[in-house]
């Protein structure tokens, strides 16, 4: 017992101190960032039991609160739902009995990583999606050194940056701006705290496209269209002038054929005439 209440107490001082000293020896539930998590104490509790996060209460199991977490047990066992775990909800939670704390666990989001292009000459927005103080590194994949190079520290709406970024780069909300990007800015971009043991935030891979390439496929679309609309045209000239002759020959024909009724016509109107001259009747 009194070594159990040294390594609370050790865990509570570190909670307190911003310190992170001991979070390998406790367990750890890893989430990827915005999904809700559920951390779960086993030890027995027959009294009021209630999960705190940093000295606050942040659920009590058996009561219905108006708080985003809830806490129930069930047989010897008990769980905290956590609906949405960032840098906000991170961090070591105890379970106390009456009080007494039984349980502790340490509950973090997985670092974040994603691609992004760019249009040249446009900025690059990054969400830090942490308020806590961060270093920005920077490292090339355009064909330049793959050492990463501190950009920037970002504390709040503070930003100190070296050489070369500070003239580009702001914060607007919780992001850094990089303006005026070029191919050189291709690159990954990594985000870590500066303290928590410089915990991993998030990287991005960051391609910086040239106008010309993002125009690219434009102007062979419309080179596809008039090469199209030339040979669509041209086909169909050809295809007219088919029908059209072949319109011509069955004309001809039915004019030939209305010739010929016409002439038998006349040829036979002018016989039955002579026979009535004739008196000759017509058999």
């Amino acid at each position: 017992m009194q070594l159990f209440s040294f390594w609370v107490l050790t865990v509570l001082t570190a909670v307190l101190s911003g310190q992170q000293t001991l979070a390998d020896f406790i367990k750890t539930t890893w989430t990827d960032l915005n999904d809700p998590a559920t951390l779960s104490c086993p030890e027995p509790c027959s009294g009021v039991e209630t999960w705190e996060r940093s000295g606050r209460k942040v659920a009590k199991c058996g009561v219905k609160e108006e708080s985003e977490f809830s806490c129930e047990r069930r047989l010897d066992q008990s769980s905290l739902t956590v609906p949405q775990v960032n840098y906000t909800t991170r961090g070591f939670y105890h379970t106390k009995c009456d009080g007494n704390v039984i349980c502790f666990q340490n509950l973090q989001p997985n670092s974040h990583s994603s691609s992004v292009e760019v249009p040249a000459g446009g900025p690059l927005i990054l969400d830090l999606l942490t308020f806590h103080p961060v270093t920005l590194t920077f490292s090339r994949t355009d064909g330049g050194s793959v050492t990463p190079v501190q950009m920037c520290t970002v504390d709040g709406r503070s930003v100190l940056c070296n050489a070369g970024y500070e003239d580009r780069v702001s914060v607007c909300r919780n992001s850094m701006v990089l303006r005026d990007v070029v191919s050189a800015d291709s690159g990954v971009y990594t985000v870590r705290e500066v303290n928590s043991g410089a915990a991993l935030i998030r990287t991005v891979s960051v391609t910086v496209k040239h106008v010309q390439q993002s125009w690219m496929w434009k102007d062979e679309y419309q080179q596809g269209l008039k090469t199209g609309a030339l040979g669509f045209g041209t086909g169909g000239l050809v295809l007219g002038v088919i029908r059209g002759f072949f319109a011509v020959l069955r004309g001809l024909y039915l004019m030939g054929r209305c010739f010929q009724r016409l002439k038998r016509r006349d040829s036979s109107h002018m016989d039955q005439t002579e026979d009535v001259e004739k008196s000759v009747p017509l058999t």
